[in-house]
């Protein structure tokens, strides 16, 4: 798998975290044909639903911040710098100092972190600060996707993970808005739930479909592999 290309930048700024690198993608700049190395992490997407297709977002970061474009790479973008005046001192994201960059976990998460959270692995490259339980990277992109949940298993601060083709998806049959994940016992009362709360002025019309199913064409789209 090729990453997206993130530009000059990052092979001038090399990646100051090398161990766990398990790709090597050449540049495809020729005047340039710098190894890009990156490491394997774990993270976890929100997933926006609309008629043109599915986007993952980060769980943290508002919607104009947090997009992540298919087969193009995210780069950490410091939402304090961009404030008037700026709120940041970060000369760059992410800083040392800083919490500007792109989250991602050392190890697979046992629990998601938010309730409409989907679980996967990530590519960082670029600056990457290591942390005691993880990372902050300036560059990211998708390698794949492993896990839903079910926030009515578990405990309501940590739901259950589900593997994909275990757990089930609740979207807006039209319009758009969040998916969110539901084990097949718990399927009914989510989607009546998702009816109640729903004030709209034209409420949506939820549906409930497999996990596996609806993962896979976000996967197509994003062009990254499935564990199940």
């Amino acid at each position: 798998m090729s990453l997206p290309h993130p530009g000059r930048r990052a092979h001038r700024r090399a990646s100051r975290f090398l161990h766990n690198v398990d790709y090597i993608v050449m540049s495809e700049d020729l005047e340039t044909l710098t190894k890009l190395e990156y490491l394997t992490a774990w993270r976890t997407w929100r997933v926006w639903m609309s008629e043109s297709g599915p986007t993952l977002h980060s769980v943290s970061t508002s919607a104009a911040l947090g997009a992540w474009t298919p087969c193009e790479a995210m780069e950490a973008r410091c939402g304090y710098l961009e404030m008037n005046p700026p709120a940041c001192a970060c000369e760059s994201c992410p800083g040392d100092d800083t919490l500007c960059g792109i989250y991602a976990y050392r190890e697979a998460p046992s629990t998601v972190h938010h309730e409409m959270g989907m679980v996967g692995q990530v590519a960082l490259w670029g600056t990457v600060i290591e942390h005691d339980i993880g990372f902050r990277g300036q560059y990211a992109y998708p390698l794949s996707f492993t896990h839903g949940h079910c926030p009515w298993c578990g405990s309501a601060s940590k739901p259950k993970l589900l593997p994909l083709d275990k757990a089930m998806v609740l979207l807006p049959e039209t319009g758009e808005g969040w998916l969110g994940w539901v084990c097949s016992k718990h399927a009914d009362k989510a989607l009546k739930q998702a009816t109640v709360m729903d004030t709209l002025p034209e409420p949506k019309s939820w549906v409930v479909k497999p996990g596996l199913e609806v993962v896979k064409a976000i996967a197509e789209l994003y062009q990254v592999g499935i564990q199940t």
